[in-house]
């Protein structure tokens, strides 16, 4: 029986305080001080919210039966997933959003504008706010396997196995969910798309995903024993992925609660709420069951038919020994995924209806909503690499790891992991996964890495100098160790920094005219200009650009680290160690990712010059000296 849980709080200390009195703010919708964003400038923010207490029960067990060459593995588990959580940042005073759309010369173009302007005037681009409960979440996910590890011949063994799956789908105890669902009739305009909620089970859905009957994961591997120095190892098999919450949440405990949103769709027309306003026009939906309360706002959206993501896995190695110490490997190790997470927007306006006036004529897909953000479920990834190693055992003193691979990592988007661990997800067409198709955020095409530790030869037991018990204190026992990475840069993508493709939603990218690439990035290190924006050029509104997602690549990365030590002996059982640690000893700088948001001048030309780094990724040199006394 296994079980792990992870509990945590998070509560702000303005919570409680007065804080909307004391500011003059009057559609506060809790007492709690209000997060404003201003584009380009700062932000005014309260703590988070929320409390996160998520269990696991695992029962398990596993049966082996050995019957000649073959061992046979039978085995089972039940998980079940009990998350008795809040959302992130579920109490929510009121968010206010200014991008500079109202001081500026040109209708829809922000970048003629200041944001802190729109601030100091009140006129709010955006705002949401809400005060949702803790919910009850609930999934389980029962599997069982089968595995024959067959002894063919003595340098031959197959693995050879089946895994069989339930994904239940998440639920909520109480029924608190909510979410789009375009098999929902919408009350209030007759159409498809409406609000679902898990408390009314509309359509027969109880849950947030169909539960899911048809998961079987096959596995094969072999290890052959060439001759008594060399080994292929090679397998194939198809692996599964959970339904975290994570990634698959949207939608879970917002039916309860108190919330709303609104975002300016007019392109800068008029504005969502004056700051200084009562906010009486506001949005703001207390708990309801009507599939039409929501039009309107932005809403959520969780496929009901979630398909299983998952990928297909396969590698082939051969090791060799050099030596009776050292020994070398060369892998191929590939990857498929499918069904993976894609984080739109399903409500973007189609390429062949972009115009100024699109919202106004109603040619979003569902016209009685605004933004319907959720995963789409229907994106790939690519991952082939080549992995050279080199490994030796503690010998005259030396014992060392050497690392090479060569990959390229390619996908329609990085979804997994909570908040920004997938670094940038960038789009400009909702529908079209394939046209995101690029290198991923995590595509490191070569990486060096390393470690080692060196016994210099010197004292007690040592090669020279090993009897002589004053040198000995000196100069013996000393101990050297290091680690070495060096790789190239991750791929960022290039868009414009105002969107001005009236898609509504995602980014808009440039249209490529040149190579951006620059020959010479010597000076200051390229932190100045690391692309040459006029090889891009702003595309005609209305249009998407051809510029590719992740097409290019900022800096590399390079760290070495460093410890020396030594340990003395002062009485039986009793010794002492100094030990001094390096930390990227070189003081060797690696940059981050340089600016990559393209403004275009009064003449509509693409402003050069703007593709600066300003951080890095590796800290500078650190150092310190330890000591210990161990008994």
């Amino acid at each position: 029986m296994g079980y792990t849980n992870q509990l945590n709080f998070f509560v702000p200390a303005s919570l409680g305080g007065g804080f909307p009195s004391k500011l003059g703010w009057q559609f506060a919708k809790a007492d709690v001080f209000p997060i404003v964003n201003v584009t380009g400038y700062y932000g005014l923010t309260s703590a988070i919210n929320a409390v996160y207490k998520e269990h696991v029960y695992d029962p398990s067990d596993v049966v082996t039966l050995i019957r000649g060459k073959h061992i046979l593995h039978f085995g089972g588990e039940f998980l079940f997933y009990r998350d008795n959580s809040t959302a992130w940042g579920n109490i929510n005073g009121g968010t206010m959003g200014y991008t500079g759309v109202y001081t500026a010369s040109t209708q829809g173009d922000s970048s003629t504008g200041l944001a802190y302007a729109d601030f100091l005037l009140g006129q709010t681009r955006s705002w949401s706010a809400q005060v949702t409960p803790e919910y009850g979440g609930r999934m389980r996910l029962p599997q069982m396997f089968v595995q024959d590890d067959y002894k063919v011949r003595p340098n031959l063994t197959l693995n050879i196995g089946l895994r069989y799956q339930i994904q239940s789908g998440w639920g909520e105890v109480k029924g608190n969910m909510r979410a789009f669902d375009p098999n929902v009739r919408n009350p209030a305009t007759d159409t498809m798309g409406a609000m679902w909620y898990g408390s009314t089970h509309a359509n027969g859905r109880t849950t947030l995903q169909k539960p899911v009957y048809n998961t079987f994961l096959p596995r094969f591997g072999f290890a052959w024993q060439l001759n008594p120095r060399t080994n292929v190892r090679g397998g194939f098999g198809l692996y599964a992925y959970n339904w975290s919450l994570d990634t698959y949440s949207g939608g879970m405990g917002s039916a309860f609660g108190t919330q709303g949103n609104l975002t300016d769709a007019s392109n800068g027309v008029s504005p969502v709420v004056i700051l200084s306003s009562s906010g009486a026009d506001l949005p703001y939906i207390p708990a309801s069951t009507d599939p039409a309360k929501f039009n309107g706002q932005s809403v959520t959206y969780n496929n009901y038919h979630t398909p299983v993501g998952g990928s297909y896995q396969w590698n082939l190695s051969v090791q060799e020994e050099l030596s009776p110490n050292i020994v070398a490997q060369l892998a191929y190790v590939a990857s498929h995924g499918h069904d993976l997470p894609f984080p739109v927007d399903i409500n973007q306006i189609p390429e062949d209806k972009l115009g100024p006036d699109d919202v106004a004529q109603g040619h979003r897909p569902y016209p009685q909503y605004a933004g319907i953000s959720g995963n789409t479920t229907n994106a790939i990834s690519n991952y082939n690499s080549l992995q050279a190693s080199v490994q030796t055992r503690m010998t005259h003193g030396l014992q060392f790891n050497a690392n090479y691979v060569w990959a390229h990592f390619l996908d329609d988007m990085d979804s997994s992991g909570w908040g920004s661990r997938a670094g940038a997800q960038t789009y400009q067409r909702s529908y079209t996964p394939s046209a995101n198709y690029g290198n991923s955020n995590f595509d490191v095409r070569n990486a060096i890495k390393g470690s080692f530790v060196y016994e210099l030869p010197f004292g007690r037991g040592r090669q020279f100098l090993n009897n002589n018990w004053l040198l000995d204190e000196l100069v013996g026992g000393w101990q050297g160790s290091g680690t070495v990475v060096v790789q190239s840069g991750q791929p960022f993508t290039v868009t414009m920094s105002s969107n001005n493709s009236y898609a509504q939603a995602g980014s808009w990218f440039p249209n490529v005219v040149d190579h951006p690439h620059l020959a010479d990035h010597s000076q200051y290190h390229g932190t100045n200009q690391w692309f040459d924006e006029s090889a891009f050029a702003a595309p005609d509104p209305g249009t998407f650009g051809n510029s590719r997602r992740n097409s290019l690549n900022g800096p590399g990365l390079s760290q070495v680290n460093f410890s020396l030590g030594k340990s003395f002996a002062i009485w039986e059982q009793v010794r002492f160690q100094i030990r001094a640690d390096a930390n990227n000893i070189f003081n060797h700088p690696s940059f981050g990712l340089p600016s990559s948001s393209l403004k275009v001048d009064t003449s509509g030309n693409v402003v050069t010059g703007s593709s600066t780094i300003r951080g890095t990724t590796v800290g500078g040199r650190t150092m310190q000296l330890s000591g210990r006394i161990s008994f």
